[in-house]
């Protein structure tokens, strides 16, 4: 039955709240009135994102009060995204009104910020910066479709108040733009379910994270966020080529796009194309000369090609753009090894693990460092801490194996060589089963 319909919006902010001493709460609503070629459904998704993204934004300016925010190199535009990362925001409720003039809906987003576990999610956060930046993308788009829906609700009201009649065709495209913007913003859904995969570099179940992201891009195909998502996927898997064609498509779509240049790059290093990797990781930097990421992977790929002084030169840049990247003194820590100069290189990787206690990579490779250096019991040491912190970690295994051997203990020697091939790395214990150490 026709009516007569506005569209308002109304926001809540309530105030924080301490429902015990580690919990904070925030709380959004959005009143989501509807009509005309804006159907229920499309509203209430649109009324939900608005909810969500709010009550994020509340919590976010909460954040930056956060010491370990505040000491950190945060960007303003990266709250957002910072917050999208290490909190969750949920709909508390959801529910139809009507009035004499409108109907619609209220959801009411909350977020709970529990403070106890709080620095530690932030500090794990701002270790991987490829994933913050996910978080960022996912961000930007889902405000873009954002703005794209208040306009068309702006051009819904006025296709209701017109006093001239408005023909069914323009009606018709109204309503269809309404929901290709509401399957974009489920879209964003799916790459967030995505990107609750991500750890470490990485998705922990990259088959999962490809039945997601596939649905995000059958339901979004101009997103470009999706295909760059997806490509990570497909890397993971060693699906060069099919990850390689999703960048190009994300390229396609937005060539000023530098994350996924840097991505395509990383598959070039993977499969050993060195020139054409820092070739994108230069279009990368062109877009974006502070990424402090295409300088450190930048830096890897003119290490393999044995240009260790402009590595360098690179890991330095991402340095001086972020001193806390331990990851880039890592890096710098093994090249400085590859030149010979250990001292240096020890001096990185102390300041690698400074930063992050548990980089078992950096305990690894100063323990071998150490071993250049003769210095067997400092070594061991490391080593030791590498397989506390991770007992799969096969190549300490062997490293800790040649230390023991080059001290004349054979039998702990052989202990770790074999210890290494349970795992899956049987290349020390068939060394030394050639040289006659291990039977």
């Amino acid at each position: 039955m026709p009516r007569t319909l506005c569209v308002a919006l109304v926001l809540l902010l309530i105030i924080p709240s301490i429902s015990s001493a580690e919990i904070k709460t925030f709380s959004h609503k959005i009143k989501q009135p509807f009509a005309g070629s804006q159907s229920p459904d499309d509203a209430r998704v649109a009324a939900i994102h608005k909810a969500k993204r709010e009550v994020l934004e509340k919590a976010g300016t909460y954040l930056e009060s956060v010491t370990i925010v505040r000491d950190s190199v945060v960007e303003k535009d990266e709250i957002l995204a910072l917050a999208a990362g290490v909190l969750k925001a949920e709909v508390a409720s959801q529910e139809n009104f009507a009035t004499k003039d409108a109907f619609g809906i209220v959801v009411v987003a909350k977020v709970d910020v529990d403070t106890s576990i709080l620095d530690d999610r932030i500090r794990k956060l701002l270790k991987d910066r490829e994933l913050l930046s996910k978080y960022q993308e996912s961000q930007e788009r889902e405000k873009e479709l954002l703005v794209k829906i208040e306009q068309l609700e702006k051009e819904n009201r006025k296709l209701q108040t017109s006093p001239t009649p408005v023909d069914k065709q323009k009606k018709g495209e109204l309503k269809k733009q309404f929901q290709e913007t509401t399957k974009g913003l489920t879209a964003v859904e799916w790459k967030q379910k995505a990107l609750a995969l991500w750890e470490n570099g990485k998705y922990t179940d990259p088959g999962k994270a490809l039945e997601y992201l596939n649905k995000a891009i059958s339901l979004d195909s101009n997103n470009a966020y999706a295909y760059n998502s997806r490509g990570l996927a497909l890397k993971n898997t060693g699906k060069y080529d099919q990850a390689v064609s999703d960048f190009n498509k994300a390229i396609e779509l937005n060539p000023t796009f530098d994350n996924a240049y840097n991505n395509r790059g990383l598959v070039w290093d993977d499969k050993g194309k060195y020139d054409r990797a820092i070739s994108d990781y230069n279009k990368a930097i062109k877009l974006n000369p502070k990424y402090t990421m295409a300088y450190n992977n930048r830096g890897i790929s003119w290490k393999k090609k044995g240009k260790y002084d402009r590595a360098i030169s690179d890991y330095n840049k991402a340095i001086e753009l972020n001193p806390k990247y331990a990851i880039a003194y890592n890096n710098r820590g093994i090249t400085w090894g590859q030149k010979g100069k250990y001292d240096r290189a020890i001096s990185d990787f102390n300041k690698a693990i400074e930063l992050n206690p548990k980089y078992a990579e950096a305990y690894n490779n100063r323990g071998y460092a150490w071993q250049k250096k003769g210095k067997y019991d400092q070594a061991i040491s490391d080593y030791n801490k590498v397989i506390e912190l991770d007992p799969k970690y096969t190549l300490a295994y062997n490293n800790r194996g040649t230390v023991w051997y080059l001290k004349k203990d054979s039998f702990r020697a052989c202990s770790d060589y074999n210890k290494a091939c349970e795992v899956g790395n049987c290349k020390g214990l068939n060394w030394a089963k050639k040289k006659g150490v291990c039977k």
